[in-house]
């Protein structure tokens, strides 16, 4: 006691510190207390909800119910999806095989002239990729109509390239029908039952029936963009198409020679850039343009563009889709 009446402020110094040091453990305890107490109720909760994702569907009346409710509602949307793709797709009219002769060549006809008003080459040869048709008939008629449908796409396709601004269409191949192959093995001698099998492999088989188109095309940036978005677009092609392949390359790979860049000569001068002697006069005229001291010699060079197109059409079966959906699914 006689040293705290003899150095009182450092005793109350110590004091505060003693008292001080007692408040901040009892705060780091309380706040230890109540990290612990948080981190017990995450994790809880985390291995609850770890609990309730592993957990198996109760098998009770209420959810059987439920599942097959949900089952028959989405089974009635796909169904119905099914359907529209079929309203929406082109119908093929019945064709026989000299009406289609006849129409491929009025098509061909009519695309030459077309082309020739929007300024787009055609290779020599051109017949929608259907050149064994010109002098050949289909076999059936079954094959006829298939070819028709095939053909006005085809005819779309090519339209679609002259209103996008394309400059040339280079190259223009199709896959073939799975009618057309077959046609083809049964008009050859049977092979026995690798001929068969090979036959049935061409058959299509689910909804849908990809028919892949190959071009190759000459033609700037922007119509490029252009058709690209046209594709997908209902208005400017009414037929379903994927595109599948799109390969950019420079029409041309090596730079210019000197000797093909050639700058405007003196007598090529714009006139009114050489000086002449004019009376004095007040009216004020603007200077004479500058005489061109330099071209563009990069930047002005198409593009070559290979496209592979899946022209998609939807069977008979894309009305009843999710009937075949596989058992237990």
């Amino acid at each position: 006691m006689d040293w705290i009446r003899e150095n009182k402020p450092l005793a109350a110094i110590l004091g505060v510190i003693v008292v001080g040091s007692l408040a901040l453990g009892y705060l780091l305890f309380d706040a230890w207390s109540v990290y612990a107490e948080t981190k017990e109720g995450y994790l809880g909760l985390g291995n609850q909800v770890a609990g309730l994702k592993g957990a198996q569907l109760a098998p009770t009346e209420a959810n059987l119910k439920a599942k097959q409710d949900s089952v028959a509602e989405y089974t009635k949307l796909v169904d119905t999806l099914g359907k529209t793709v079929l309203i929406l797709q082109p119908k093929v009219a019945a064709i026989n095989d000299i009406e289609f002769q006849d129409k491929l060549k009025a098509k061909i006809s009519e695309i030459r002239k077309t082309s020739v008003q929007a300024k787009m080459q055609l290779p020599a040869e051109f017949a929608f990729g259907f050149d064994d048709y010109t002098h050949t008939l289909p076999k059936s008629g079954a094959e006829a109509t298939e070819l028709s449908g095939y053909l006005d796409a085809m005819d779309e396709l090519t339209k679609l390239l002259m209103k996008c601004g394309v400059q040339s269409l280079d190259l223009l191949e199709r896959s073939k029908l799975p009618v057309e192959a077959a046609s083809a093995k049964t008009s050859t001698a049977a092979q026995g039952s690798n001929n068969a099998a090979a036959l049935g492999a061409q058959v299509p088989s689910g909804i849908v029936e990809k028919r892949q188109i190959s071009l190759v095309l000459t033609l700037d940036q922007g119509p490029l963009q252009l058709l690209i978005s046209r594709l997908t677009s209902p208005t400017d092609m009414p037929y379903f198409t994927s595109l599948r392949l799109l390969r950019i390359e420079n029409q041309r790979q090596n730079g210019p020679l000197v000797s093909e860049v050639r700058l405007p000569t003196e007598e090529a001068k714009p006139e009114g850039t050489v000086k002449t002697e004019e009376a004095a006069s007040d009216e004020i005229k603007p200077p004479p343009p500058a005489f061109v001291d330099a071209i563009p010699v990069f930047g002005n060079e198409l593009l070559k563009v290979r496209l592979e197109i899946d022209l998609i059409k939807f069977l008979d079966a894309a009305a009843g889709v999710a009937a075949q959906a596989p058992a237990g699914r």
